[in-house]
């Protein structure tokens, strides 16, 4: 069933109800959840997974009738204060000589232990994430490497890492290089990872 936001509710609640609901959603503002997504992208179908992780958060973001900002930034100019600042994470990078991209790594170097409070106690500790993986063949060692990382934030993992293989049968520089577009699938799968993550915070 699709989740029904305070408006729908009211309409179908008892005159009693209604007017909790009401008394509720007066009484109680709602809290802007913030959502930070952090991607890189070689070929750009990381890129294209991203957007389409963004796109799923936002519209759970409508469907559950919360307000919900989706911080879409790329690993370069994602920096310590948008990873504090969020409520939960989505990730997204490709697999590049069977380890996670450089710069989403350098991302991760830049704000792994500003994360943590007294050098022990990660600040980050139970809020949501996702991770997505844009990879030719396999795609595990990146994806075991940033769930590692999030492990020791003690971020919470939503759902398994989805990885998307290209599935290039012809490993050249020219195929490796090549841009490339994302499958109708993995579209689908990258909307459903990014709702899932988004429908966590706003809970």
């Amino acid at each position: 069933a699709r989740p029904v936001n305070c408006a729908q509710q009211i309409a179908q609640a008892p005159i009693s109800l209604a007017f909790m609901l009401i008394q509720r959603h007066i009484t109680t503002p709602s809290v802007t959840r913030r959502l930070l997504l952090v991607w890189h992208s070689r070929t750009g179908l990381a890129k294209q997974m991203a957007s389409a992780m963004a796109d799923g958060a936002s519209a759970a973001g409508r469907d559950m009738g919360e307000p919900l900002y989706v911080s879409s930034l790329c690993a370069a100019d994602a920096g310590i204060d948008d990873v504090l600042n969020a409520d939960g994470y989505l990730f997204c990078c490709p697999e590049n000589l069977a380890s996670t991209s450089g710069e989403m790594l350098e991302f991760f170097h830049r704000t792994y232990y500003h994360a943590f409070a007294n050098g022990e106690t990660s600040i980050l500790q139970s809020r949501p994430f996702g991770l997505a993986i844009a990879a030719g063949s396999d795609g595990t060692n990146a994806a075991r490497q940033v769930e590692r990382i999030c492990r020791g934030w003690q971020l919470k993992a939503v759902a398994d890492t989805y990885i998307n293989t290209n599935g290039l049968l012809v490993q050249t520089k020219e195929a490796i290089l090549k841009p490339k577009l994302i499958g109708t699938e993995a579209e689908a799968r990258c909307a459903e990872l990014g709702g899932l993550v988004a429908a966590t915070v706003l809970l």
